[in-house]
């Protein structure tokens, strides 16, 4: 309970100075990495959907709420096709690189990694390609070296009235996504990439909501671990003002070297949805969605969930962008040893985004089940989040970044020689951020900061009243990145 009133008190004390922040600003932000939108009038696609033949069904400023994508808060930044390699060096020094319960030692980590950013339009089609992978060297421990990798790939084809699309997310991490341990913390990771890659926690980077997973929403210890999400979705358009959805997606998580107590897990969701526009800036939608959890051992169990939610958006082109729903979900699960139960639940997610001349703040909420981390057989899943960043005299930028999770498990399970399993939900908050200062064209340097708290139930813990549940990490990395110019491939 203290850990949730913290969180929220510090939601609070974020987004309020994220407001006042933004008070002072004053001048248009400076030019990104991306062409700016002055030089892609010619590439930017049309907001008709019954105009030109090869018009998307709707502008990238309002795309359908029950769709996956994010409406853009820059228009045309990145309509033109480019190429951004670049190379990140950081040096970090970690109180708790093992991740233990109850214990904290010092570690220094050096990170070498590269990274790529491609997008290429054609009039029919467009594709991207976001990279991130290289190793870190521990010292002092019992292994020199782990690699971590990541690779997020969309691809689209348009149509007068519609769009289909492919993307797939991969990843090969030392720990959970969620908050980018594995890379030193959000504010180390955010200069790295040009188009965004699936390093949220929730999935496909560039999705709305974390609704297709794989989550990854904390992590105990050093576990290395594979996750892939495949999806397709495909937008139509019927009239001016209406159009429909269909999304599918499936996804695994494989903890490489079978640690005892961490759960392997599969997932398939589907998802339809209708919209309706009232105006030019809100629209209505209505959302059917179905996830089934497959886990290889036998004795776990499965679930299956299917949702109806009602969403309303409210977004100004190039501005705001507001999201709310929310409606039923029902959950059956099943297991050898514990039987088969269903149970009715709430669902439903909140996302604000806004974006100030010069300070941009985006705060999120998602309730819904997920695979369980790895720790739990399904889990009921409170995933929030705020961020905001803001330049400062044209070569500083400052970025903050704040997310909290609360999850509890659906399904018990047998105990695999781990006290994880016996646990009955957790609380996981990190809390950190950044500063970056241009040096010359094409190198940047910063300084970040984050800490991490993993907090499990009483339940974690058999036949002591002694035992540690609680997993605290602090996070201080330096680094230098290196990034020329989008190299223009039209």
């Amino acid at each position: 309970m203290r850990i949730r009133k913290l969180f929220q008190v510090m939601m609070f004390l974020a987004l309020a100075l994220g407001l006042v922040w933004a008070q002072g600003d004053a001048t248009p932000a400076p030019a990104g990495q991306a062409p700016d939108s002055s030089q892609s009038s010619a590439n930017t696609p049309p907001p008709a959907a019954f105009g030109q033949d090869n018009a998307p069904p709707q502008s990238a400023e309002n795309p359908p709420i029950s769709g996956l994508d994010e409406p853009s808060l820059e228009p045309g930044a990145l309509a033109r096709s480019f190429l951004i390699p670049g190379v990140h060096v950081s040096q970090a020094l970690d109180t708790n690189v093992n991740g233990s319960t109850g214990s904290s030692s010092y570690h220094g980590v050096t990170s070498a990694l590269g990274s790529l950013a491609l997008q290429k339009l054609w009039s029919r089609y467009q594709g991207s390609l976001d990279y991130v992978g290289g190793a870190s060297f521990y010292s002092g421990r019992g292994f020199t070296a782990t690699q971590v990798q990541d690779l997020s790939i969309d691809t689209r084809y348009l149509w007068r009235t519609g769009q289909l699309a492919v993307r797939d997310a991969f990843s090969y991490l030392p720990e959970g996504s969620f908050g980018f341990g594995s890379y030193g913390g959000a504010g180390a990771i955010s200069g790295i990439g040009g188009i965004g890659g699936p390093l949220s926690g929730g999935g496909v980077g560039g999705v709305q909501n974390g609704f297709f997973g794989p989550g990854q929403f904390a992590s105990l210890g050093q576990q290395p671990r594979i996750s892939n999400v495949a999806l397709v979705d495909i937008t139509k358009t019927l009239s001016p003002r209406s159009s429909v959805t269909a999304a599918g997606s499936y996804g695994l998580v494989h903890f490489v070297n079978s640690p005892p107590g961490f759960l392997n897990s599969r997932q398939v969701s589907a998802q339809g949805g209708y919209n309706y526009l009232l105006n030019k800036k809100d629209q209505l939608g209505v959302v059917y969605g179905y996830q089934t959890f497959r886990y290889p051992s036998v004795l776990q169990g499965n679930l299956n969930t299917n949702l109806v939610n009602v969403l309303w958006g409210h977004r100004l082109s190039g501005r705001m962008d507001l999201v709310l729903g929310g409606g039923p979900q029902f959950t059956r699960s099943s297991s050898p040893l514990f039987g088969s139960n269903t149970r009715i639940s709430g669902s439903g997610r909140a996302s604000l985004r806004y974006r100030f001349p010069l300070t941009s703040v985006s705060l999120s909420y998602n309730h819904y089940n997920t695979s369980g981390s790895g720790f739990f057989v399904g889990a009921k899943s409170d995933v929030a989040r705020l961020s905001a960043s803001r330049p400062f005299f044209r070569v500083w930028n400052v970025t903050a970044d704040i997310g909290y999770t609360h999850d509890s498990r659906i399904v018990p399970v047998v105990i695999l020689f781990s006290p994880i399993n016996n646990a009955r939900s957790y609380n996981y908050i990190y809390a950190g951020g950044s500063v970056r200062r241009q040096l010359g064209r094409d190198f940047s340097a910063f300084l970040s900061y984050q800490y991490n708290n993993l907090n499990f139930d009483q339940s974690f813990c058999i036949n002591s009243t002694s035992c540690a549940r609680t997993s605290q990490r602090s996070v201080v990395v330096f680094g230098i990145d290196w990034h020329p110019h989008p190299i223009r491939l039209d």
